[in-house]
């Protein structure tokens, strides 16, 4: 799916100066290889720098490191309509990349460019393309069509194919230093405690943070664990629970499963609280009759394994399930281990 350019998407945040720094200097040296991918956890904006990268690539002025923001090129980009840039992602509802995106990627490539010395085609995430994409995009990666660019994304460099990066050259980001994740949060109009907070639920990715603030998830997220503490001291009823669970994004509910259970299996080894994703919750939830709970932790292990296998199948847009009867297996697997 072919997407246009965004002038304000493709501004570079604080924290990637240093690899923005990296970059310029090896494109005025000896150039960038064709291909790149850009990997790191999801919400530190690797999309942003990729089209930070893509703009500055176009630019028409020479000898500059950043995009000039002047010429025809970086006029075309602000508008949103650059004839020798292209995105490729999930098209429609589908959450895979499928080999007729990749097509239109080949068959772009094969043109020649219209405005600026080279086209620039952005894959995100490049994991979710399926084996027949990934097939269709190898001969590309091999052997490019005139001066042109694939800067790829990828949130978990390990389930892309092996034979896809092998072809690209890897630029790992990180996640920025907490203090200055806050300090950006901040400055994007949140409060200090709603930085901390945030920040806290999606560890040290301060767009996905942003978002999780601005959709309210906080809100959602506290409803679910509201319902999940029920479900475990056995006050509300599994329909109830599941009804409300089965309105939410099956993503971010099983975002939330791993969470609780991670902090559930750092519980059996004795972790303290302020190591706890949830802090104090979890113990005070399993706190009965003046002691703890026992986590069979066998079945905690196998159900912390079932949860991250659903999610790598969601992530991967290859999975597809019944909301209703996956929320009821998953709380009553939950009872079982809660002993």
């Amino acid at each position: 799916m072919a997407t246009e350019s965004s002038a304000v998407a493709s501004q570079l945040l604080p924290w990637q100066q240093p690899v923005w720094t990296e970059l310029v200097k090896r494109q005025q040296h000896s150039g960038l290889p064709h291909a790149l991918m850009f990997s790191g956890i999801a919400g530190i904006g690797k999309h942003e720098l990729a089209l930070r990268v893509a703009h500055w690539l176009l630019c028409q002025t020479d000898g500059v490191d950043q995009p000039c923001g002047h010429c025809h090129s970086c006029q075309l980009w602000q508008a949103g309509s650059h004839p020798d840039f292209m995105v490729c992602q999930p098209e429609d509802s589908s959450r895979q990349i499928r080999i007729d995106s990749i097509r239109k990627v080949n068959e772009f490539l094969a043109q020649t460019p219209q405005i600026s010395r080279c086209q620039v085609v952005v894959i995100r995430p490049v994991e979710v393309m399926n084996t027949n994409a990934a097939n269709a995009l190898l001969k590309t990666l091999e052997e490019p069509a005139g001066e042109s660019f694939l800067l790829l994304e990828a949130e978990r460099f390990g389930s892309v194919l092996p034979t896809i990066r092998s072809r690209c050259q890897r630029i790992q980001l990180a996640a920025p230093d907490p203090i200055e994740a806050q300090q950006w949060l901040e400055t994007s109009g949140v409060a200090a405690d709603q930085a901390i907070q945030a920040l806290r639920y999606n560890p040290q990715a301060p767009l996905r943070a942003k978002q999780w603030l601005e959709h309210n998830l906080g809100e959602q997220q506290q409803t679910w664990l509201n319902l999940f503490g029920q479900w475990t001291q056995g006050s509300a009823p599994l329909d109830t629970v599941v009804a409300a669970y089965t309105k939410m994004e099956l993503d971010d509910v099983i975002h939330w499963y791993a969470g609780v259970l991670a902090d559930a299996l750092k519980i059996t080894l004795s972790v303290t609280e302020n190591q706890l994703l949830h802090g104090s919750w979890l113990p005070q939830l399993l706190q009965s009759g003046g002691r703890l709970a026992t986590l069979n932790k066998t079945k905690l292990i196998t159900l912390q394994r079932s949860v991250r296998e659903i999610q790598g199948g969601l992530l991967s847009g290859a999975a597809h399930h019944n909301k209703q009867l996956l929320n009821e297996s998953l709380l009553l697997q939950w009872r079982e281990l809660v002993q």
